[in-house]
């Protein structure tokens, strides 16, 4: 995929004079002044085109310039620092693609658990803001939705492997219309530096790790999806009562065969999917289903507007196909296309 960057110099390429476009170097000076003892050799002309010498160093540069981690939490608005509360992972930048064949570094990243120990637990309230911002000022450029899990661990967080259940508490899809075309900037995470959530309130108490996780899918078709992710680690307080779930396991978070995840992003009106892996984001409540694995039961599909629940900003509460709740905790339902309506200001 090209960058808007790359995209910007070739266009401010192409509208200077040709003049400038080339520059001609020859040995022919250098044979000059040469010792005359040493015998003659040909002139070499060499001929470089700045556009392509720009494109090159651009090439070397651009895919990662599209890559990213996260790197701090925020609380209720405040940015933490680099690491302090979430595992830092040793792959630095770069993508797992771990779709077909996932492994036990797909829970919260490669290297992570060796810096658990001296990673920090911030203690949170049921009701907070929580939410991730990228490392080094990054922002994602690349298509696609992003999803926050949580896995409460069965004592010290710390020294959690995340083995146990997860549940799914945000999912971002696509914020804009499309036109004639799905396009990169349709997706709700396109640009942007942080994922953030509302804690349910009734989420019980004790530590949990918090996965966030954004899944470029420009090579999706092909199995070769990647996925950036990192987790905190937290203590929620308080004495919610809820029952998160559906509840997965991670390996197993998502099937190998799953549509949403393969599917061909260019050149198609839309993006026909309203959540990428089986399970429905949990946003309080009692779950009735029961336990993970690949695919779990779909969460029940309470009645709009009742007790089954409320939506946070940004998430979905509407579309064709959708069976979750449709009351907004903060601002009103959108409809974005047939298939995706979302809870925005």
């Amino acid at each position: 995929m090209v960058s808007r960057r790359v995209l910007d110099i070739r266009e401010s390429i192409r509208r200077q004079p040709s003049s400038h476009h080339d520059a001609s170097w020859t040995c022919q000076a250098a044979r000059k002044t040469a010792p005359s003892s040493l015998p003659p050799s040909p002139t070499i002309t060499m001929h470089f085109s700045v556009a392509v010498i720009a494109l090159w160093a651009l090439a070397a540069t651009q895919g990662v310039e599209a890559h990213y981690r996260y790197s701090k939490l925020i609380v209720n608005g405040r940015v933490t620092n680099d690491w302090e509360y979430v595992r830092e992972n040793s792959n630095f930048i770069m993508p797992t693609k771990q779709f077909l064949q996932p492994s036990d570094d797909f829970r919260c990243n490669s290297g992570s658990f060796a810096n658990a120990g001296r990673t920090k637990v911030h203690k949170v309230n049921p009701g907070d803001s929580i939410g991730f911002r990228l490392w080094n000022g990054g922002k994602i450029l690349h298509p696609g939705p992003t999803t926050i899990h949580m896995s409460r661990a069965p004592g010290d967080v710390r020294q959690y492997r995340g083995d146990g259940d997860w549940f799914k508490v945000q999912e971002t899809l696509i914020c804009r219309a499309p036109g004639r075309y799905l396009a990169d900037t349709d997706w709700c995470s396109w640009d942007q530096p942080d994922q953030t959530f509302t804690l349910p309130r009734d989420t019980p108490p004790g530590q949990y790790l918090v996965r966030v996780e954004h899944i470029a899918l420009h090579g999706a078709q092909s199995g070769d999806t990647e996925f950036y992710f990192t987790c905190a680690q937290i203590e929620v307080g308080g004495n919610g009562n809820g029952r998160p779930g559906p509840l997965v396991k991670i390996p197993g978070l998502y099937n190998s065969n799953d549509p949403a995840l393969r599917f061909w992003i260019y050149g198609v009106p839309s993006y026909p999917y309203t959540r990428v892996g089986q399970h429905a984001v949990w946003t309080g409540g009692q779950y009735g289903g029961g336990g993970g694995g690949g695919s779990p039961a779909p969460a029940p599909s309470p009645a709009p507007g009742n007790g089954g629940g409320t939506v946070p900003l940004w998430g979905q509460c509407g579309g064709e196909g959708y069976t979750g709740p449709t009351r907004c905790a903060e601002g009103t339902c959108k409809v974005s296309n047939q298939w995706y309506s979302q809870c925005v200001n």
